[in-house]
C-alpha cells in the first residue's frame, strides 16, 4: 500500500494535538495579581545573586530552576493561606521571577570586558586601547582595579545599555508577537517544549486546591529526580569549592571529551559526552523522529564522514593529540563552517517555500470560525493586539536603535549595510528561527561570519565596529513563550503589563547584585570554575575575531568557500527532495539537517531519553497518557534541579560573604 503523502500542515498540527492541554479547550484570565508582582519581585531578588553565581561556576544562569522554586514557595503560601491559585497566576510568577533572577546576568559583558581589556591577549593584538568608550572604562579606570560597578567611569556604558534596553524590549515583544501569530495560529506549529511550563504551573495550581491530582503526583517523581541529580552536578562542585582550591566534579562540565580515543579509528572525528544529563529528560519531550534522525546523521559526520575527509585532504588542519574544541575550530575551518552556511540557506528557502501554500489556503479559510488554528483570526478573550500597531512599534523601535548606532557610535560605518541587517537580515532570520523552533524546540539558521563580510564590504577599518551589536536580531526564539501564555489560558496583555512594571526596579537590582559578585572575589578565578576555564579561550577567540580583517587577511573568511557553501546547500535541498518523493514526515528532514556536522556526544543524552520515551513509555503508558506524562516530569525535574542549586548557592555565597572583607 502506498504511503499517503501528508502535508507539513497537517503533520505539524497532529504533533501540536499531542502536546496541547485540556484539549484545546481553554478560558483566558489575567496573570498579574499583586501578590503575583510582590512575590516574584521578592523571589527573584533574594535569587538573583544565587543565579549569578552559577553563570561562573557551571555555565548556565539557572533563571529557569530558580522560577520554580518561586512558584513551589508561592503554592505552599497559598495553600497555608487557605487561599488557591490559578495556573495564569502561576505561570506569571515563573516568568517574572526568571526575569527577575536572570536580570544580573545582562550586565555580564561589562564585567567580561572589564578582564578581557587587560588580559595579555588584548594587549598583544593592539586591542586594549582601542575599546569604546561605551563599552568599558579604560584599562587603568580605578574601576576595574577595585572591581565595583559604583563608580563613574561606568556611566556611559550602563547607560547606553539601559537605552538599548528599553528599545529592545520593544522589538521583541512586537515582532515576536508577529511572529508568533503566523507560526502558531497560522503554520499550526507544535511547539514540543512549550507544555513543559505550561504543564508545569497547571499540575502545582491543582495543588493549591482541595484534591491532588496525577500531575502533582508526577511533577514530585520528577522533582526528586531533579533534587538527586542537581546535588551530583551542581552541589558536589559547589560545596567542595568551599574547602578546596579546586572543587571536587563528579562528572566533569561541561561534557567528557572522547576525541582523542576515537582518533585511531575516526582521525578529525569528534565525540565529547554531554555531561548533563538532564537533557534525557528534554528526549521525552522532543519528537522522536527529530532525535534519532538527528543522532544518526551526527554519528555519520563524526565516525565516517570527518575521516573521509580528512583522507581526501578537505580537513587539512587536523592534528593527532587535538581536543573536542581545538578540532572542532579547524574542521569548522576546513570545511563545516562553509557547509553551515549552505545549510542555513536551504532551510530558509524551504521554509520560505511551504509558508506558501499556507498563506494561499489562508484565503479559503476565512469564513471559518474565528480563533480556530490555522487562520489569523485570534480566539476572544486571548488579549492580542492588531498585527498594525505591532509592525508599527517593531519599525519605531529598530528606527531609533538605529539612528543612535549611526549618529553616537559609529558615524563612519556606512548606513546602509545598518539597515540591511535591520530589515531585511533580521525579518527573515526571525521567521526561520521560529519555524526550526515551533518544530524542534530550537534554532538551526545560522549564517558565519556576516560581520566579517559586512565589514570587508564597507571597507570600515576601525575596530570599534566589532564592539557594536549590529541589528541583525533573532526574535523567533520569543515565540516559544507566547504560546505558553496560550496554553495556560494566560491574557496576553497581563504578559505585558507585567514585564513593563518590573523592568526599572530590575535595571538597577542588577547592576547592584553584579557589584556585589564582583566584589566576592575576581572573575575568572579558581572559585568560579566554569569561567576559570572558558574565559582565557574565549579571550583568544575574541582576539582573533576582532582582527580578522586587519591588513586585509582573514583566517576566518578564508574558510568560507563557495563550492562548500553549494555543497550543503544543494545536498540539503537533495535530502528534502528525497524525503518527499517517499512521503516521509518532514520532521525527519529537521533532524537530519540538524546533526550534520554535530557531535553525537552531545546529543546522545537526548537520545537516550526519547527511546526510553517511545519504547518503554508509551509502550507502558500509552501515546496520549505519555504525552499528558511528560511535559509534567520534566516540570518537575527542573524545579528539583532548582531547589538544591539554589540551597548550594545560598551556601555558597554566605560562606564567602563571611570569609570577604565587606569593604
Amino acid at each position: 500500500m502506498a504511503r499517503k503523502r501528508v502535508t507539513q500542515a497537517e503533520e505539524w498540527q497532529a504533533w501540536a494535538k499531542r502536546y496541547d492541554i485540556d484539549g484545546g479547550i481553554r478560558n483566558f484570565e489575567s496573570g498579574l495579581t499583586l501578590k503575583v508582582f510582590l512575590g516574584a519581585l521578592f523571589v527573584g531578588l533574594l535569587m538573583m545573586p544565587g543565579s549569578l553565581y552559577l553563570t561562573f561556576v557551571s555555565g548556565e544562569a539557572g533563571a529557569a530552576a530558580a522560577s520554580w522554586v518561586a512558584v513551589i514557595l508561592f503554592t505552599e503560601l497559598s495553600r497555608r493561606s487557605f487561599t488557591t491559585a490559578t495556573r495564569q497566576e502561576l505561570y506569571m510568577l515563573l516568568g517574572l521571577t526568571g526575569a527577575a533572577v536572570g536580570s544580573g546576568t545582562q550586565y555580564r559583558n561589562f564585567i567580561w570586558y572589564a578582564y578581557f581589556i587587560n588580559t595579555p591577549q588584548a594587549a598583544s593584538y593592539e586591542i586594549a586601547d582601542k575599546i569604546p568608550w561605551w563599552v568599558c572604562p579604560p584599562p587603568d579606570s580605578i574601576a576595574i582595579a577595585e572591581r565595583t560597578l559604583l563608580h563613574m567611569d561606568w556611566f556611559w556604558p550602563i547607560l547606553i545599555y539601559v537605552v538599548f534596553k528599553l528599545l529592545g524590549t520593544v522589538r521583541h515583544i512586537s515582532a515576536g508577537y508577529l511572529l508568533f501569530r503566523l507560526t502558531a495560529d497560522l503554520e499550526r506549529l507544535p511547539y514540543p517544549m512549550a507544555p513543559i511550563a505550561a504543564q508545569g504551573a497547571t499540575a502545582l495550581a491543582e495543588t493549591t486546591g482541595r484534591g491532588e491530582t496525577w500531575k502533582w503526583r508526577i511533577f514530585s517523581i520528577g522533582s526528586m529526580a531533579g533534587l538527586i541529580w542537581g546535588f551530583i552536578y551542581i552541589g558536589v562542585p559547589s560545596l567542595t569549592g568551599l574547602m578546596m582550591s579546586e572543587p571536587i566534579q563528579i562528572l566533569k562540565i561541561p561534557f567528557i571529551d572522547f576525541t582523542q580515543a576515537i582518533e585511531g579509528f575516526a582521525p578529525a572525528g569528534l565525540f565529547a559526552l554531554r555531561t548533563d544529563f538532564s537533557q534525557i529528560i528534554t528526549g521525552f519531550v522532543m519528537p522522536f523522529p527529530v532525535v534519532m534522525s538527528e543522532f544518526i546523521t551526527a554519528t555519520f559526520s563524526q565516525l565516517f564522514l570527518n575521516p573521509l575527509l580528512y583522507k581526501q585532504g578537505v580537513l587539512v588542519q587536523w592534528k593527532s593529540g587535538m581536543d573536542v574544541r581545538q578540532a572542532g575550530l579547524v574542521n569548522g575551518l576546513d570545511f563545516w563552517i562553509s557547509y553551515g552556511m549552505g545549510k542555513s540557506f536551504s532551510i530558509a528557502i524551504i521554509g520560505l517555500a511551504t509558508s506558501i501554500p499556507m498563506v494561499i489556503k489562508l484565503r479559503e479559510k476565512k469564513q471559518e470560525q474565528s480563533g480556530q488554528r490555522g487562520t489569523l483570526d485570534p480566539p476572544p478573550g486571548r488579549g492580542d493586539f492588531p498585527l498594525w500597531l505591532m509592525g508599527i512599534l517593531w519599525l519605531l523601535g529598530m528606527g531609533i536603535y538605529v539612528y543612535i548606532v549611526h549618529k553616537f557610535m559609529v558615524p563612519n560605518f556606512p548606513l546602509t549595510f545598518l539597515l540591511g541587517f535591520a530589515f531585511l537580515y533580521t525579518p527573515l532570520n526571525s521567521y526561520v528561527t521560529a519555524r526550526t523552533f515551533g518544530v524542534l524546540g530550537k534554532d538551526l539558521f545560522d549564517i558565519p561570519y556576516i560581520h566579517e563580510m559586512t565589514f570587508i564590504l564597507s571597507r570600515y577599518e576601525e575596530v570599534d565596529i566589532w564592539f557594536v551589536h549590529l541589528p541583525d536580531e533573532d526574535y523567533g526564539r520569543g515565540t516559544q513563550h507566547w504560546r505558553v501564555l496560550e496554553l495556560t489560558g494566560t491574557t496576553f496583555t497581563s504578559n505585558i503589563a507585567g514585564q513593563l512594571l518590573i523592568m526599572p526596579i530590575l535595571i538597577v537590582a542588577g547592576i547592584l547584585v553584579m557589584h556585589f559578585i564582583w566584589q566576592i572575589a575576581p572573575i575568572p578565578s579558581a572559585q568560579y570554575p566554569f569561567a576559570n576555564m572558558m574565559w582565557p579561550i574565549n579571550a583568544t577567540m575574541e582576539c582573533i575575531n576582532k582582527t580578522a580583517l586587519r591588513d586585509g587577511n582573514s583566517q576566518m573568511l578564508q574558510a568560507i568557500r563557495g563550492d562548500y557553501v553549494s555543497t550543503g546547500f544543494t545536498s540539503s535541498l537533495a535530502i528534502y527532495g528525497v524525503l518527499w518523493i517517499a512521503k516521509m514526515p518532514s520532521m525527519w528532514f529537521y533532524g537530519i539537517i540538524a546533526g550534520i556536522g554535530n557531535d553525537p556526544g552531545i546529543i546522545l543524552p537526548r537520545l537516550i531519553g526519547a527511546v526510553i520515551g517511545r519504547f518503554y513509555m508509551i509502550k507502558r503508558f500509552g501515546l496520549k497518557r505519555w504525552f499528558m506524562f511528560n511535559p509534567v516530569l520534566a516540570a518537575g525535574f527542573t524545579c528539583g534541579v532548582g531547589l538544591t542549586g539554589m540551597a548550594v548557592v545560598a551556601i555558597s555565597l554566605v560562606s564567602k560573604a563571611v570569609i570577604v572583607k565587606p569593604f
